[in-house]
């Protein structure tokens, strides 16, 4: 049996300036991106694998009354 990684994920308290890092880094740029009022999801990609990296930005957390965890999966 073979396994192949899909996408990784980690959740991130500034969303641009993970992006800008993941791509001066690495080339990653957005390929998708999720919006919602709580949390926002952008999936990067280099262009040339499947594989991609997703970030999350829990747009509560960071606030002194978050009860998010934060938590990141592979």
């Amino acid at each position: 049996m073979q396994f192949t990684f899909k996408h990784t994920n980690f959740n991130v308290l500034d969303l641009q300036r993970s992006m800008d890092f993941y791509k001066e880094a690495l080339g990653l740029t957005e390929v998708s991106r999720i919006e919602n009022p709580d949390f926002t999801i952008v999936y990067l990609g280099d262009g040339v694998s499947d594989f991609q990296l997703e970030l999350t930005w829990l747009k509560d957390r960071g606030k002194t009354n978050s009860t998010r965890p934060l938590l990141s999966r592979i």
